[in-house]
């Protein structure tokens, strides 16, 4: 009687070794060849499942997105006591931030991503920068005092609070920028220093009533 084949198994292991291959190389590392030699499989095997590179990474890209929202996303919804808003939301954001081995693991990954959304613009726009803003939407509005999005669709919505969209599209580029420099010049710029600066921001965020934008500068300490 011929074996059973699990399929599915089978391209979640091409995906997990896909992985591998871009933590080492990169997007462009994931190959046929590369992909297939990383999982000990033939080149032929492989292609029963990818006609060519396209797919390939298509499928690795989705597998790595899938990955990096299990894991993020259970550490940035678990249950916090902090001492004030700015230190409850400064833990969430540093989720984002390569801090660790494991944060400069998941940018790296979050990095392939990016890059093939660069070289196949999805229709609709990058899935992984609407999340990402949806979570800074969700971080400022906290700030300024209003109540947080209950479901996810509400969240990835411009806020009503002009001072929210304002406030969380400089948060989404002060933490792409702030992670830049985290993983390409770390002798420059400390995982204190990065959280510092965070509060520093953060702080500077006016709560709701004030008058727009009249919170103390986010430069400086």
């Amino acid at each position: 009687m011929p074996r059973l084949v699990d399929h599915d198994q089978r391209r979640a292991e091409l995906g997990e070794a896909a992985i591998r291959v871009i933590l080492r190389e990169g997007l462009a590392g994931v190959t046929v060849r590369g992909v297939a030699a990383e999982a000990g499989w033939s080149t032929g095997s492989l292609r029963h499942y990818f006609g060519n590179q396209y797919e390939l990474q298509a499928y690795v890209v989705q597998a790595t997105t899938d990955t990096l929202r299990r894991r993020v996303l259970p550490r940035v919804q678990r249950p916090r006591t902090a001492d004030s808003a700015v230190e409850g939301v400064a833990t969430i954001v540093e989720e984002m931030l390569p801090l660790d081995a494991g944060r400069r693991e998941e940018y790296a990954l979050w990095a392939a991503v990016v890059e093939w959304e660069r070289q196949h613009p999805p229709e609709g726009g990058s899935a992984s920068w609407n999340d990402q803003r949806a979570l800074h939407r969700q971080c400022v509005a906290a700030l300024r005092g209003h109540e947080t999005a209950r479901e996810p669709g509400q969240a990835a919505l411009p806020h009503p609070d002009a001072e929210v969209e304002l406030w969380a599209a400089l948060l989404h580029t002060f933490v792409d920028g702030l992670a830049s420099q985290l993983m390409n010049t770390p002798g420059q710029v400390s995982a204190a220093d990065a959280a510092q600066l965070l509060r520093s921001l953060l702080r500077a965020v006016p709560p709701a009533g004030s008058s727009p934008s009249a919170g103390s500068s986010p430069v400086g300490p």
